[in-house]
């Protein structure tokens, strides 16, 4: 256990210490959150963003799962990254459509903010998903 948490920070101080431009424009996104409809939110999409004096602005597609009772749906946001050197505000906003729950199409609004590590973003969020409040985590990748 000591052995794979030391590898774990050893990967985080590289990625930290390396620090490298943020890469193109394209990321791969996985996010997890608790909904408060009783049940959980999870994503995974990819976004395309354009740098813009002081920030970027994009847009994030893919794929979402939610449970009790399960659903598969497409999460379609609008989002805005406001980069602080080794931090991060994001806002994100636009529709899920949610395929075996009624209504179909759901509003969906979150921000939130954490570390920017480069290529990598990690951080939390809270914000709204027609019907209820969600909290939760994300994760992005910039290639």
């Amino acid at each position: 256990m000591i052995r794979r948490a030391s590898w774990v920070f050893v990967l985080l101080a590289a990625l930290v210490v390396a620090h490298p431009a943020r890469a193109g424009g394209l990321e791969i996104s996985g996010g997890l959150a608790y909904w408060t409809e009783n049940s959980s939110a999870m994503s995974v999409t990819l976004g395309k963003f354009f740098d813009l004096p002081g920030f970027q602005l994009g847009a994030r597609v893919g794929f979402a799962y939610v449970t009790q009772p399960n659903s598969a749906g497409i999460p379609a946001d609008a989002v805005a990254i406001i980069g602080l050197g080794t931090f991060y505000l994001e806002g994100q906003v636009g529709a899920w459509f949610l395929f075996a729950r009624a209504p179909t199409v759901r509003f969906h609004a979150t921000g939130g903010g954490g570390l920017d590590l480069g290529i990598v973003r990690i951080g939390a969020e809270g914000g709204y998903l027609s019907s209820g409040g969600l909290v939760g985590g994300r994760v992005s990748i910039s290639f």
